[in-house]
């Protein structure tokens, strides 16, 4: 594993949580990537144990982690519903938004210990096995056990994708 950053603004990292959770993960330090292409290209990872997440804003409370297979495309509808709110208050974050949960565009993460977050993870995600997921950073990647993952973020699941 490579060093854990420590972060100035007091938030913890994805890989702070993990850590001080116990849950067994690795890093991989890599240049900056966004999206699935980098993610094969650069990193060489196979596509079905890519975790993307998105990041929403919540007009009545908070923020909203979407988790699904990389390959996969959120149907805000059901998003809505799984996390219990209407698709009317939902947005996509911006990136200011990221940097007030302790990530960047292209790190998002389903690993958040920010206050007011709801982390719904598609179904098909029970099945990935071993995944990569975002860190927080764009420039370092996790891989963790799904099962692991569910047991600490404790998810919502729902049908997600289109």
């Amino acid at each position: 594993m490579s060093e854990l950053v420590h972060r100035p603004d007091g938030i913890s990292s994805p890989e702070q949580v993990l850590l001080a959770a116990g849950v067994p993960f690795t890093v991989m330090d890599h240049e900056p990537i966004v999206g699935q292409a980098d993610a094969e290209l650069l990193l060489g990872l196979p596509t079905e144990r890519l975790l993307k997440t998105m990041v929403f804003r919540n007009a009545d409370r908070g923020f909203v982690l979407a988790a699904l297979p990389v390959t996969g495309r959120v149907n805000y509808g059901r998003l809505a519903r799984a996390a219990g709110t209407s698709r009317a208050k939902l947005s996509q974050a911006a990136p200011e938004d990221l940097r007030a949960l302790g990530m960047e565009p292209g790190g998002a993460s389903p690993v958040c210990a920010a206050a007011g977050v709801v982390v719904v993870f598609d179904v098909a995600v029970r099945q990935m096995g071993v995944v990569c997921c975002g860190s927080g950073r764009a420039d370092r990647t996790i891989q963790v056990d799904v099962g692991h993952l569910i047991e600490l973020v404790k998810p919502i699941f729902g049908e997600l994708s289109r």
